[in-house]
């Protein structure tokens, strides 16, 4: 499992071996919304600087981006060989980097979800 703060210090989101990312009230303790999309195991969750996406690491070798309004998957992106073991947004909220078992690390533009590095 793999947890990420969301920064209106309210929500907190999720990702675990169900498959799901889910997005609890930290305030209720009760769950908001549940995602589903990955293929396998999510084992790493990082949240926009403003908010506004959740970026999620499966087992499934892939890297989804959320809209946290509608909860819609905005990209899939597809370049590591093994499963995706961490992922992270830059401060100023342009950039994913992510780091997979295939021994490399990926820089990936937010708005496009294009490979960069």
């Amino acid at each position: 499992s793999t947890i990420a703060t969301i920064p209106d210090g309210i929500h907190l989101v999720s990702g675990s071996g169900d498959k799901t990312i889910k997005v609890w009230n930290l305030n209720t303790g009760k769950e908001e919304l549940s995602l589903e999309g990955h293929s396998n195991a999510i084992r790493a969750v990082a949240v926009t600087p403003n908010g506004k996406h959740i970026v999620s690491g499966s087992e499934d070798c892939s890297i989804k981006v959320w809209s946290l309004a509608t909860g819609n998957v905005e990209h899939t992106l597809e370049g590591h060989m093994y499963s995706v073991r961490a992922v992270a947004v830059t401060p100023n909220g342009k950039q994913i980097v992510s780091g997979s078992d295939d021994k490399t690390i990926k820089v990936w533009n937010l708005d496009s979800g294009k490979m960069e590095l």
